[in-house]
């Protein structure tokens, strides 16, 4: 017996100030020398190029603030049954010239099991010098307790200052990012991470 679930998100705009995001742009842009290639926690090759910041504190318990409030009717609209929040985890990656990460989801592995929403906030120089790196999130099919992609999927553009939330369950991927210039400030930034809790289960 199969059950379908179609793709749940909601994608915000215009999320941040127009000067908080010009002063992010400038933090990000002045630590280009502290980006180092993203891994992936199974150490698979060829699954996930970009790279990644690790250190950024004075953006990130401010991030979170940012997207605490929105939690709550997040958690109703998608009838998940949670327990309090216990994390909100948040990590900054940059995407330039060929850069892709293949499907997977936010909460496969037990020490992840508890990760019951992802989100993305994007931002980049405008004018805008790169093309693609659409997240893709696909439709999923139930089968003896276990989530398959399906063949359909919804596809959802990186718009600068946006915040895309989903359930961390759903099958996604981000698609391959073509940059000419390849210079770092003309790469596609996000603001990215999972909301945990103790307990959950989706109705």
């Amino acid at each position: 017996m199969s059950c379908y679930q179609p793709t749940q998100f909601i994608q915000l705009r215009n999320f941040l100030s127009l000067e908080e995001r010009t002063n992010l742009l400038n933090y990000v842009l002045d630590r280009e020398d502290q980006f180092v290639a993203t891994t992936t926690s199974t150490g698979a090759i060829d699954y996930r190029q970009s790279s990644i910041l690790y250190f950024f504190k004075e953006y990130e318990n401010w991030m979170i603030e940012k997207i605490r409030p929105v939690i709550p009717a997040l958690i109703e609209s998608w009838n998940i049954q949670a327990s309090s929040i216990s994390q909100i985890e948040i990590q900054l990656t940059a995407h330039n010239d060929g850069n892709y990460y293949k499907t997977h989801n936010d909460n496969g592995s037990e020490e992840a099991a508890n990760r019951i929403i992802s989100y993305v906030y994007y931002f980049y120089r405008q004018p805008k010098n790169f093309s693609g790196g659409a997240l893709r999130i696909y439709d999923l099919n139930l089968e003896n307790s276990s989530y398959i992609q399906a063949d359909s999927y919804q596809d959802i553009e990186p718009i600068n200052n946006s915040i895309v939330f989903f359930p961390s369950h759903f099958l996604h991927e981000v698609l391959p990012v073509s940059c000419r210039s390849r210079r770092f400030a003309d790469s596609r930034f996000t603001l990215n991470g999972w909301i945990r809790c103790e307990t959950s289960h989706y109705d």
